[in-house]
């Protein structure tokens, strides 16, 4: 979860923002992370009363990293600041919202 926000701040740091080139290299950084360490995980080894919602979880999880790619691209060929602060906006809640299921499944993994 530490990536995602770290990933967030760097978006939201202005002289960043004016770097294609950077995004695109944390971008690409983040999304080997995940997926190594999240895309690849299964539920074998879980409970198996836990088992699909962990599974539901991992779903969005995928389905919400695809449309952060999107995001990222579009913020790419943004070229105005009303354009790419609505991306920004974007980018956010999608990191907000992959923060929080990759919380749900280390509780889920604790239980």
């Amino acid at each position: 979860m530490t990536l995602l926000s770290d990933f967030k701040n760097f978006l939201l740091d202005s002289e960043a923002q004016t770097q294609q080139s950077r995004i695109k290299q944390e971008w690409q950084q983040l999304q080997q992370w995940f997926e190594q360490n999240i895309v690849e995980l299964d539920s074998s080894n879980l409970d198996p009363k836990i088992a699909p919602r962990w599974q539901s979880v991992q779903t969005e999880i995928k389905r919400e990293f695809k449309l952060l790619t999107t995001d990222i691209l579009f913020l790419a060929s943004a070229r105005q600041n009303t354009t790419r602060n609505k991306r920004l906006n974007s980018i956010g809640d999608r990191l907000k919202k992959l923060s929080g299921f990759c919380q749900i499944m280390l509780n889920e993994e604790k239980k």
